[in-house]
């Protein structure tokens, strides 16, 4: 799918089910209910390169089972979440993406129902998020069993005043997510590292 407009759409803009190598190139999704871009269940190895997503419920939404997906030079702005991954969305990579005033959360890794769901061995590398939700958003959420992520290189800004606004949220249940050389300013707490009680 390449050059294509959807729009205003009482569900998601852009989706494919079951579907193998899909590429998604230049396409313009926005104002729909549901998702922008909608890589669905079981999905191997998508390719989401330079689309706009703007004013969707969730710009991209990896759905279960997507693997070795690449979202990369995307722009995705105003959605209520920028980027949504995780029921066994593993070995995908999400780069050198603006991900723009979303309404909740920027990038949000799924909590899922326990580890052997959770979206392992995702990398986010190289994005610019800037102004993620409310006075509570959080520019990064990292939710679940999620193990072995990385988040390398990005820019995580606020340009509002901080509120309770978190750069990296990291959750208690959580293994081996690294934070690599990231710019997080403007927050009243860059990262939260939640811990179990």
């Amino acid at each position: 799918m390449k050059d294509v407009t959807a729009r205003n759409y009482n569900g998601d803009g852009l989706s494919w089910q079951i579907c193998h190598d899909v590429v998604v190139e230049r396409c313009h999704s926005h104002g729909h209910a549901g998702l922008g871009l909608h890589p669905g269940s079981g999905s191997q190895r998508p390719l989401m390169r330079e689309n706009k997503l703007e004013g969707n419920d969730i710009g991209i939404f990896f759905c279960w089972g997507v693997k070795f997906g690449l979202a990369e030079k995307n722009v995705c702005r105003g959605n209520r979440v920028g980027v949504s991954i995780g029921h066994r969305d593993t070995d995908n990579l999400v780069r050198n993406n603006d991900i723009e005033g979303s309404l909740q959360v920027g990038v949000l890794f799924r909590p899922e129902r326990g580890p052997a769901f959770a979206p392992h061995r995702t990398r986010l590398e190289d994005n610019r998020i800037i102004n993620s939700g409310a006075e509570q958003g959080i520019g990064v959420d990292v939710q679940g069993g999620v193990e072995s992520v990385t988040i390398a290189r990005n820019e995580i800004r606020e340009s509002r005043a901080p509120q309770q606004r978190v750069g990296v949220r990291v959750g208690a249940d959580t293994k081996d997510v690294r934070l690599i050389e990231n710019r997080i300013e403007g927050f009243s707490q860059s990262v939260l590292e939640l811990k179990k009680v």
